[in-house]
């Protein structure tokens, strides 16, 4: 019998970025949890000062993040049981530029796994949240949304067919039963993910980016622009984001 092969150690963390902010090497949890240590305070000041501890090219980076943010396309998640499936969404949704999104939580949630992970995504999205997703269908239909939601039914649109030509919402149902009929029926429609192999849907927060990835692209490319923040709303999330960098440099390289 020959010997066991010793077990490789890694010899220490990998490097970690202290101003990736966007990308997923900045979303750690980390990161996410805002930690800075004990007795160690935030960073205080202006843009300027937050300016001053980073470099040139992640300054550059957060513009492009920043100028790249949407506010006409969102994503609601109506009563999402699992909390990874919550939290791969969010992901998702900050990782193709969403602004904001809308979540509803379940009665039966894990509370401490949903606050964490809308808790965590605040520092990165606008999370707001509702007591029913068609109280969320309603308000975005008021707001100049066309809603739509995810539905397992062959007089559903194809997600390519959504119009890009006005504010799009796409909405989410529970991983087992889906919208509920209050939310179906507060929806301007429905649409569907059309299949091509045996599987009869995708897990809900791949379904999530195969719709928001099209509904980007297409909302984009009708504003022929990347983003559409009003410029005080640029301003603000440039401090927020240059603040949460700031925070992030001056923790790693104690």
């Amino acid at each position: 019998m020959s010997p066991r092969r010793p077990v490789r150690a890694w010899i220490g963390k990998p490097h970690l970025d202290p101003a990736e902010l966007s990308g997923p090497a900045g979303l750690t949890e980390e990161v996410l949890r805002g930690d800075v240590g004990p007795g160690e305070p935030e960073p205080e000041g202006d843009d300027a000062f937050w300016e001053s501890l980073l470099t040139p090219q992640r300054l550059a980076r957060i513009e492009a993040v920043v100028g790249a943010r949407l506010c006409s396309v969102t994503v609601v998640l109506d009563r999402l049981l699992d909390a990874h499936n919550v939290a791969a969404v969010l992901r998702t949704a900050e990782g193709l530029g969403l602004a904001r999104v809308h979540v509803v939580p379940h009665d039966a949630r894990d509370d401490a796994a949903h606050r964490r992970v809308t808790q965590d995504a605040h520092k990165w999205l606008d999370v707001e949240t509702h007591a029913s997703g068609a109280q969320a269908a309603r308000a975005l239909a008021r707001q100049g949304f066309a809603v739509y939601a995810g539905q397992l039914d062959p007089r559903a649109r194809p997600y390519t067919e959504i119009a890009a030509d006005r504010p799009v919402a796409l909405l989410f149902g529970n991983e087992h039963e889906g919208p509920s009929a209050e939310a179906l029926s507060a929806c301007g429609g429905t649409f569907r993910i059309p299949m091509a192999g045996f599987t009869q849907s995708f897990n809900v927060s791949v379904a999530a980016g195969i719709a928001l990835s099209q509904i980007c692209a297409g909302r984009r490319a009708f504003l022929r622009a990347a983003g559409d923040l009003p410029p005080e709303d640029l301003r603000a999330l440039r401090s927020r984001f240059l603040r949460l960098a700031a925070t992030l440099a001056r923790r790693v390289k104690r």
